[in-house]
């Protein structure tokens, strides 16, 4: 079996790394260019609980020097799923099919979009990494995968990818329900996440600080009055506590988290932004999740601004200010 990484970041890369242990043929593809020469020059180290591994896989910039694949695993940034979708057609042979693993919603449609629904296989992780360094991983935490086709049938091509999880000793679960996986990943994103990104605190110690801890349940009631609204039948019993025990026992470093403190993108507009765009089409109001956006945005912007004027000069800033008056709202 063939296999593109597409996005071949922390989680991407490790991925890559175990399928390939497993027997894979793999290429990673990121637009990372110091990342793939890294990779390209000393291999792929990932530190995991077991130990450090080196693994020397291909890897490219370049979506062209691919070449044919039986399945590209997408793993871009949701903000990317569309871009990286109209990049794949070249690389994909008249069997060949996609798997996304991907955060937020949005990106099964996107996909499905692109390629038709047929040659989508959904997909959501419980797995964690961080990129260390250009060319390291640190895989944090070995958790379970469900994957499933979207109509919920078995077939052929989802046992294969579940037998190189088995063999990559990765845990998995096929699931008839996979939409309802991704949602209810989807809520646990939404509702942790950007609250570790606004504190810089870790999911564990979210759950111990009383001001953070009502910020994440506050996100979260609303999040699940808009999913009963929209019918989404998740696979939980009792989603609000499972959700609340899972930020209760965990430490890792959310990718909201990392890419705040990285000074790039977030994923907001695919977590909380389209929490956002369904509330609205249900005409729910969802204030807490409103004011997370703006928060997330506005530290967006930060970053921006302050990679234009990194050294702001408060008293020419504030005379020009002052010499043009705010406009009227």
């Amino acid at each position: 079996m063939r296999i593109a990484m597409i996005g071949a970041g922390a989680m991407g890369a490790m991925f890559g790394a175990r399928f390939a242990a497993a027997g894979a043929d793999v290429v990673l593809y990121d637009r990372d260019a110091e990342h793939v020469a890294a990779i390209s020059a000393d291999g792929l180290l990932v530190t995991d609980p077991e130990g450090e591994k080196r693994s020397h896989l291909a890897a490219t910039t370049s979506i062209d020097a691919i070449g044919p694949v039986d399945v590209a695993v997408v793993m871009v940034d949701s903000n990317a799923t569309r871009v990286a979708a109209g990049a794949l057609e070249a690389v994909l042979g008249p069997d060949a099919f996609v798997l996304t693993m991907q955060n937020g919603i949005g990106n099964v449609e996107a996909l499905a979009e692109a390629f038709g629904a047929d040659r989508v296989v959904g997909g959501s992780t419980y797995n964690s990494a961080a990129r260390q360094a250009p060319g390291r991983i640190l895989h944090s935490n070995i958790g379970e995968t469900t994957i499933g086709e979207l109509d919920g049938a078995a077939s052929d091509r989802v046992a294969a990818i579940a037998d190189l999880f088995r063999r990559a000793a990765l845990p998995i679960v096929v699931s008839d329900n996979v939409l309802g996986v991704i949602w209810m990943k989807f809520v646990l994103n939404a509702a942790i996440n950007p609250v570790c990104a606004v504190t810089g605190l870790r999911p564990g110690e979210v759950a111990r600080t009383e001001p953070a801890r009502h910020l994440l349940e506050s996100l979260l009631d609303e999040i699940l009055v808009v999913v009963a609204a929209r019918g989404i039948a998740l696979p939980s019993v009792d989603p609000r506590a499972e959700i609340l025990d899972h930020a209760w026992e965990r430490y890792n470093r959310p990718s909201m988290l990392q890419h705040v403190e990285a000074g790039q993108r977030t994923e907001i507009d695919a977590l909380n932004g389209a929490l956002l765009r369904e509330a609205d089409a249900l005409g729910i109001a969802c204030p807490f999740n409103q004011a997370i956006v703006l928060t997330i945005k506005s530290l967006e912007a930060r970053t921006l601004a302050r990679a234009a004027s990194p050294d702001l000069d408060e008293s020419s800033l504030e005379a020009v200010a002052r010499a043009n008056p705010r406009p009227a709202s």
